[in-house]
């Protein structure tokens, strides 16, 4: 799953959480989204470390933060729907 499908499914997930269909949402995916997150945040910080060019390093860590963002993002809806 690329980060943009990951973001695209959090953004569903949230969706039907403001439409109140929490049921609708499985804590597993939920928990599948985040571990993709953290396996990319995982290979960004690796991309970082061997990047060269100041104009690449400033790219990959603008995803990094945009991973992180979106990382934060389902643990939230993880745990306001696992309660």
């Amino acid at each position: 799953m690329a980060l943009g499908e990951a973001i695209e499914k959090l953004k569903k997930y949230y969706k039907r959480f403001e439409l109140g269909k929490t049921d609708k949402i499985k804590p597993r995916h939920v928990q599948k989204v985040l571990d993709k997150l953290s396996a990319k945040e995982t290979s960004l910080l690796e991309e970082i470390e061997a990047a060269k060019k100041p104009s690449k390093k400033r790219r990959l860590e603008e995803k990094l933060k945009t991973t992180r963002k979106q990382a934060d993002r389902a643990r939230w809806l993880l745990d306001e729907i696992s309660e």
